[in-house]
């Protein structure tokens, strides 16, 4: 991803905070050179780096998770539409965002007793964000 030196945002608070508030990410992997993407809720640990998450085995693209290969990972912030009317000299149609994108190697959970504890932390924190019925 393109971004201007005065825009990068190094700052790991902030990164992990934008994470945490929009944590509804894209998987991007490339099997064969080919972008396949997947739209999964994901949490992320800042302390150890490790972003987790949970996709459907019907989903074929688990099956790009090769430990050896990098898979990007994209959430994206609160963004907006700026006009070139609200420059005061002549400018160009813009949008204002705030996005991370984190790479890294997959790694499976095939242990029954990790993965029902991690869909389980999955459900507890995604389901205490949602407004009352």
């Amino acid at each position: 991803m393109y971004i201007p030196e005065h825009f990068k945002e190094t700052n790991p608070e902030h990164i992990s905070t934008l994470i945490k508030d929009y944590p509804f990410g894209t998987l991007v992997t490339a099997p064969n050179s080919v972008p396949f993407a997947s739209h999964l809720p994901f949490l992320f640990e800042p302390e150890n780096g490790k972003l987790l998450g949970h996709m459907a085995r019907a989903n074929p693209q688990w099956q790009h998770l090769v430990a050896d290969r990098i898979v990007l990972a994209v959430f994206q912030g609160p963004h907006a539409y700026v006009s070139p009317s609200w420059y005061s000299s002549p400018g160009v149609p813009t949008w204002n965002y705030a996005v991370v994108h984190l790479y890294g190697k997959p790694r499976l959970i095939e242990d029954e007793s990790e993965l029902a504890a991690l869909i389980a932390r999955l459900t507890k924190t995604h389901e205490s964000h949602m407004p009352s019925p």
